[in-house]
Order: C-alpha cells, then structure tokens, then sequence
C-alpha cells in the first residue's frame, strides 16, 4: 500500500473488528485503503445492512466495540462504514472473489471503485476469518 505499508498489528485488528462487528451486522467485505491524497489508512467495512438511516447508530456501534477493545492499532476515526451497493464496496468484492481465496488479497492498482489509491488490503470472507482463528 504505497511507501508505507500496513503492520501485522493493523492487519490483525482489523481482521478482529471486522469479525467482532459481523455480529451488529453482516459485513459483505471489509478492506483497507490508502487513498492516494491522503497519509492516512481506512477501513472500509461494507454491509447490505448499513445505510442512511441506520449509519449513525452503527458508527456508535464502532466507537461501543472500540472503545471495549483499546488497542493501539485500529482508531474509530479510521473506520468508513459503508452500503454494499457504494461502487468501492463492490470493486472489493469483484477483485476478492476473482481471486477466490480464503487469504487476503493485496491490490496494488491505482483506482478501486472510482477512488484514487495507493494500494489496498482486502480480507476475505468473514467465515473464511472465522476459520483462520
């Protein structure tokens, strides 16, 4: 992801979270990002469960499970919670199930959904994350 890659500690916490929040709703893929004007890493998590009139109740739900975990690695600021339908969303599902693997997928193009990037992180499956564990 660019010059500056993920650690294995951001990658670990978000693989929990991501495992962690599929219980307040069923996440269709989750992902790291490195926009291209921005130093900063999201994770993007997309849910058919998440839209306009529930986003700000689950982005309490973000702070609620973060605040419970407190670990250096994953700021609630950090998290973009997202539709299933957003086009990023479903660039992330088209590249992680083209290459159908239970392993995350390191994406190193220049654009994914329309957003200019350095690089992305996208797990798999949250029940192929389930099984990794």
């Amino acid at each position: 992801m660019g010059e500056e890659l993920l650690v294995s500690g951001q990658i670990d916490a978000g693989a929990d979270f991501i495992r962690d929040f599929d219980d307040y709703v069923s996440v269709s893929v989750a992902f790291w990002v490195a926009p291209s004007e921005s130093e900063q890493r999201y994770l993007y998590i997309a849910s058919d469960e998440i839209d306009d009139t529930n986003t700000h109740a689950a982005y309490g739900e973000v702070l609620r499970r973060l605040q419970v975990k407190q670990g250096p690695w994953l700021d609630p600021f950090q998290v973009k919670l997202i539709n299933t339908s957003d086009r990023i969303a479903r660039a992330a599902i088209e590249i992680r199930d083209r290459y159908s693997t239970p392993l995350p997928t390191r994406y190193g193009g220049s654009s994914l959904g329309g957003l200019s990037i350095d690089g992305a992180y996208i797990y798999p499956p949250v029940s192929a994350l389930n099984t990794a564990t």
